[in-house]
């Protein structure tokens, strides 16, 4: 019976937040947490009003921009940038009203004209700041770095009418193959039925679902093949060597740096084979079996507790004390569901998702579907929060707009660093064992699957575009022969049994999102690191506040290294292994002491 690591590790997730074989009812309405109706715009018609006068001025935007000369540029970049900034708050506002119903059309509508309208805007800038003359940047100020990185992408820019060509057509493509996609899994999981209750039915479904993804691969891969045929033929366009190489360079990383890391983290995989054998003798024991499967973990995981808003809440800002009194008053403001920022709302047609909802020169506020108390919706509320107040710390700074985005390892990285804050001190602060040990798995749960699963996906995706690269054609015993080659450093499970169609097919984000999951690696060794610090650095809060409010103003590798953080160091992933064992440690005790 096979299983998809990161699928294994968020099924972990995903059953800690509810009692097995039951689900958890949302805590829709608690408190009144709805997002205020005029958290934006007073009205309807004011938003609707404001937009359109917004969209003339961007129709004049592209001809100011270019004409401009270049002792006016700074001034023109500001109010281009003010424009981008005000198109970012209607933005906002459609965000919410997507949140709240799903099928609201017209909010989708609404939010794809402002999108378009923000590239409009974004292109003009950066094209006329590839006219600078390098003598020239310096006299920019403020807008020097954007210039200098704008002119030094320029190499890997495609000719005006080949840009058009990718974002009309192939981008197109790329979205039917997601649609495939989609529509194949949720078909397979429809045959396959609801989650079983007891051993023999969740054993004799995972035969069945494995029998209906065996089915399907072939289908999958050709999808899949066109999809990284498709992205890398785009990328050596552009002067790549393959699409993943593009992408680490977006990312201001390198593929030498990603086989780094990557061997890194395979040195230590004793850690995390370890915390998956304790895993397997606790389902074990807890069956009364000789042995289990992948399929069988569920049995493993504590029935989950779940939380009074105000106790959720208030373990929450404990949690985030290390970050000083400026951060936790801001998300305490963010938490208070009288501010109008929060919403923990269910119901028809709402999005189940967690996210934050940030705007330039607006409140930022918090969204997280279907509340129901667990650790898993409070740890979404200080993830999703902590992107909420990155921005807000961003906006209140005063830098540059352009500078308030950066590479998402970095957001990812800050944001997981308050779930790891979050469920430590839940099992500092638990009430009874049962409460701890539930913490101690989601924490260990949540560090493994964004270090280990995440190198193990990273691995993949990088020797598919590889393959691709050299021709190579990826049907299914391709794509699964390069799926155990990656798999294979870390796993504690026989490969026949992780290693098969299935367990590629349920990574949704290599066909959704192509190349994202590298972000979720290095965002493990950035939240570990940073966890580290706040526990043994008494300045650690000043260095992190001055870090957060100065955004993105430059490449990636120096930010880290001003909190004292180096990406190309092999001892931050030897830390993150020490940090798995000492905890799997610390919850084995916890099984032994149950057992006894």
């Amino acid at each position: 019976m096979q299983f998809s690591a990161r699928a294994m590790s968020l099924l972990i997730l995903c059953l800690l937040n509810a009692a097995w074989g039951q689900t958890p009812q949302p805590l829709a309405r608690e408190n009144g947490a709805r997002l205020s109706s005029v958290l934006y715009f007073a009205s309807a018609e004011q938003e609707r009003t404001d937009r359109q006068a917004l969209h003339v001025r961007v129709s004049l935007m592209d001809k100011e921009v270019a004409d401009c000369s270049q002792e006016d540029l700074p001034g023109q970049l500001d109010r281009a940038w003010d424009l981008f900034a005000a198109l970012e708050t209607h933005a906002a506002y459609w965000k919410v009203r997507t949140l709240e119903d799903t099928q609201d059309r017209a909010a989708k509508d609404s939010s794809a004209e402002i999108d378009a309208d923000q590239t409009v805007v974004r292109s003009s800038i950066e094209a006329r700041l590839r006219s600078v003359p390098p003598t020239e940047i310096d006299s920019l100020g403020k807008y020097a770095y954007l210039a200098r990185t704008v002119q030094a992408d320029q190499a890997h820019l495609l000719a005006p009418d080949a840009e058009q060509y990718r974002s009309v057509v192939t981008a197109r493509v790329l979205g039917d193959i997601a649609d495939s996609y989609d529509a194949l899994i949720e078909q397979i999981d429809k045959t396959v039925g609801p989650a079983a209750r007891d051993v023999a039915e969740r054993r004799s479904r995972a035969l069945k679902q494995d029998s209906e993804y065996m089915d399907s691969a072939p289908v999958a891969a050709s999808l899949l093949n066109t999809l990284v045929d498709v992205e890398n033929r785009d990328a050596v366009a552009r002067g790549f060597s393959d699409a993943a190489v593009r992408k680490y360079d977006s990312l201001r990383l390198t593929d030498a740096m990603v086989e780094s890391m990557l061997a890194a983290v395979g040195t230590q995989a004793d850690a995390y084979r370890h915390y998956q054998q304790v895993l397997a003798n606790r389902a074990q024991k807890k069956l009364g079996v000789s042995a289990v499967s992948p399929s069988d973990l569920s049995a493993a995981v504590s029935t989950p507790t779940h939380f009074a808003w105000a106790e959720g809440r208030a373990l929450i800002l404990g949690a985030l004390q290390p970050l000083g009194q400026d951060y936790v008053s801001r998300f305490e403001d963010l938490l208070t569901p009288a501010n109008g920022r929060l919403d923990l709302s269910g119901g028809a047609h709402r999005s189940p998702r967690g996210t934050s909802i940030a705007a330039y020169d607006a409140p930022v506020a918090l969204y997280v579907g279907n509340y129901d108390g667990t650790l898993s919706k409070l740890s979404t509320v200080a993830h999703e929060g902590g992107h909420a107040i990155h921005r807000e710390l961003m906006n209140v700074s005063g830098i540059p707009i352009y500078q308030r985005t950066g590479p998402h390892f970095l957001n990812e990285g800050y944001a997981i660093f308050n779930e790891l804050l979050l469920l430590d001190y839940a099992a500092r602060m638990a009430k009874t064992r049962a409460q701890r040990e539930e913490a101690l798995e989601r924490f260990l749960a949540k560090l493994s699957l964004e270090l280990y699963v995440s190198a193990e996906e990273t691995g993949f995706e990088r020797s598919l575009y590889a393959a691709n690269s050299h021709g190579k054609r990826l049907d299914q015993n391709a794509v699964d022969d390069l799926y155990r080659q990656s798999i294979s450093p870390f796993e504690y499970w026989p490969i026949s049994k992780a290693g098969t169609a299935r367990a590629w097919m349920q990574k949704s984000l290599i066909f959704e999102d192509p190349l994202y999951l590298v972000n979720y690696l290095y965002a493990a060794a950035v939240a570990v690191a940073l966890y580290e610090q706040s526990g043994s650095d008494p300045s650690f809060a000043g260095k992190y506040d001055r870090l957060l409010r100065r955004g993105f103003d430059a490449d990636p590798k120096p930010l880290l290294l001003s909190i004292g953080i180096d990406l190309s160091n092999p001892d931050l992933i030897a830390s993150a292994a020490r940090l798995l064992r000492t905890k799997t440690d610390e919850l084995e005790s916890l099984y032994n002491a149950d057992a006894q």
